[in-house]
């Protein structure tokens, strides 16, 4: 059975929200983020660096920009996942040469891989999106090979409080759209950025999601200034593999 979350409930999310901003959509992330999103890519690519990365799954993975990065680690084959045609095009214009970097369309609700397949899975900026986040969490879980690591960068405001919290509200209300609407002249796709960031749980929900599916070794951490979440998580291991 399907379970929608709360914004696909309020959003028709057909690919067209992410196709429209396809072209800029790279740019305008650092832009709406300060240049804090590089930083937090920076940070998952090297907790992935830590443990055994031969074969990456990038869920969500856009243009390719967190692709491309986990693609620069030794021994790395990556493969990113997205549903949008128009994001995938983008990303593959920038692996021209990389035999380690493929591309594929899907959806993380319906994996289109074996089991046990990953050692790693990386998802950047894009459980918000999932229709139906715990289908996708089991997915990820399936094709994960015993021992390995998920790791979810993500926005979450909600668990966190004081000044700092207020303005990173207003911030993400008020400005967030104007921002992305002046750089893209999308004003639908950050309005629907901005409902899905306050919309979304707070951590100790999303790790008690992850733990209630079988990911063991559940945590989660902020990162400077505080908006972004790095989750991880890992299959529990089987002497078979």
């Amino acid at each position: 059975m399907t379970i929608p979350t709360e914004i696909s409930v309020s959003y028709d999310l057909t690919n067209s929200i992410f196709d429209a901003i396809a072209g800029r959509y790279d740019r305008t992330n650092t832009l709406i983020s300060l240049g804090f999103d590089r930083l937090w890519q920076r940070k998952l690519v090297q907790e992935v660096q830590k443990v055994s990365h031969n074969r990456i799954l990038d869920l969500a993975c856009g243009t390719g920009q967190l692709t491309r990065k986990l693609g620069e680690l030794e021994g790395a084959m990556v493969t990113g996942l997205d549903p949008s045609v128009n994001m995938l095009s983008v990303a593959k214009r920038g692996i021209e040469g990389k035999a380690n970097i493929d591309y594929c369309e899907g959806y993380a609700e319906s994996l289109p891989f074996p089991d046990n397949s990953f050692e790693v899975i990386t998802i950047s900026y894009g459980i918000r999106n999932f229709a139906d986040r715990e289908a996708s969490f089991r997915q990820a879980l399936r094709v994960l090979r015993p021992g390995g690591y998920i790791f979810v960068l993500e926005f979450s405001l909600k668990g966190g409080s004081g000044a700092q919290f207020a303005f990173q509200r207003f911030y993400i209300h008020n400005l967030l759209p104007l921002l992305g609407w002046l750089s893209t002249g999308e004003k639908r796709s950050y309005r629907y950025l901005r409902d899905s960031v306050e919309s979304f749980p707070s951590p100790g929900d999303i790790c008690h999601q992850m733990a209630g599916i079988g990911f063991i070794n559940v945590e989660h951490v902020r990162l400077v200034p505080g908006v972004a979440v790095l989750f991880t998580g890992q299959k529990e291991n089987d002497d078979r593999f």
